[in-house]
């Protein structure tokens, strides 16, 4: 049995990192009095968390004993992102230990080995190239080019169309999102609020992707067929409102099956792509609304059949905005 009275001063230092009001402050800290009412302050402490892919991901997969590509490097000691995740992620991490509710997010984990009814082959065998081989070459899926590619503009996110898979399976189907009222060949003239396209008429609905925040991805039905669109940057929009981390856009992390960066390589260990993307979402620094396409990217192969892509220049990724984070692509190149 673990003594409450030794756990007081540990959560206390764990704690101490965090910026928050008196009152805020004076609640959080753990005052525990018995082991009877761990349970309760759990509830308290982790009220904001929620049981997902990516929250085991953090929490959980450490127990292999396999540290993060990456993390232990001096370079990221004085990180913002990475002051603002590690109090509270230990403070979790030490609860969740306590009171076992690891066992509740294990039967989170995106099923891999067999994927719903209906997804397509492009999933967890799709990147990599065979033995032997050259790097892999730079395969696009965002489909269209030029200033105008094929988008939905939903309030200020825009989302672009890609070429695989096509048709997205029907089990990924998602709620309801919004429908189109707008039908423009020139978006980018038209004001931030409501639901615009220049490739769906209106009308259309426009789905969320079932196990993906609507903020990453959504579906719509194009020429009869259904369509997947990832949020990209657009018209020197990209971020909007808090959305201050890469995450904020591209929430995947838990999720990730492979990772294949043209003219590289493919890492197509889960654990070690799911790291890397960890990685990203927490030291990427927001460099510009969007880059020129080049031809260079990484393709992100997900659990659930579908592929998303970051385009790659130097070491930026451009998909929401353009995200500079170097630390990325030197630990991809040490995954290999």
């Amino acid at each position: 049995m673990i003594e409450v009275e030794r756990l007081r001063p540990t959560a206390d230092e764990m704690l101490s990192g965090l910026t928050m009001g008196e009152a805020t402050s004076s609640r959080l800290h753990f005052q525990a009095e018995a082991v009877d009412r761990l349970p309760e302050i759990a509830g308290e402490m982790l009220g904001r968390l929620h049981a997902t892919p990516a929250l085991r991901h953090r929490i959980l997969v450490k127990a292999a004993n396999k540290p993060a590509a990456g993390l232990s490097g001096s370079g990221y000691k004085g990180h913002t992102s990475l002051r603002r995740m590690a109090p509270a992620m230990c403070m979790a991490l030490a609860l969740t230990l306590m009171i076992g509710l690891g066992a509740n997010y294990a039967r989170l984990r995106p099923e891999s080995v067999n994927p719903p009814a209906g997804t397509p082959e492009i999933n967890v065998h799709a990147a990599g190239q065979a033995a032997g081989e050259a790097a892999p070459k730079y395969r696009p899926l965002f489909a269209g080019e030029g200033v105008n590619p094929p988008l939905i503009g939903i309030n200020g996110r825009y989302y672009r169309m890609l070429n695989t898979p096509a048709p997205v399976p029907a089990s990924l189907k998602g709620q309801w999102y919004a429908d189109t009222q707008v039908f423009t060949e020139e978006p980018s003239l038209e004001p931030m609020v409501g639901v615009i396209s220049n490739i769906v008429p209106a009308g259309t609905q426009v789905f969320m992707v079932d196990g993906l925040s609507k903020n990453t991805a959504c579906m719509a039905e194009v020429d009869g067929v259904m369509r997947l669109f990832q949020r990209v940057g657009y018209a020197s929009i990209s971020t909007i409102g808090n959305e201050l981390f890469i995450e904020d856009t591209l929430d995947i992390v838990g999720q990730v099956a492979s990772l294949e960066l043209s003219g590289v390589g493919v890492i197509n260990d889960e654990l070690a792509a799911n790291d890397l993307i960890y990685m990203l979402s927490e030291f990427a620094v927001y460099h510009d609304s969007e880059i020129a396409e080049g031809n260079q990217a990484l393709t992100i192969y997900l659990q659930n059949g579908l592929s998303l892509q970051l385009l790659v220049q130097d070491d930026v990724l451009d998909g929401c905005g353009a995200w500079v984070c170097p630390e990325f692509f030197e630990a991809f190149r040490s995954a290999l």
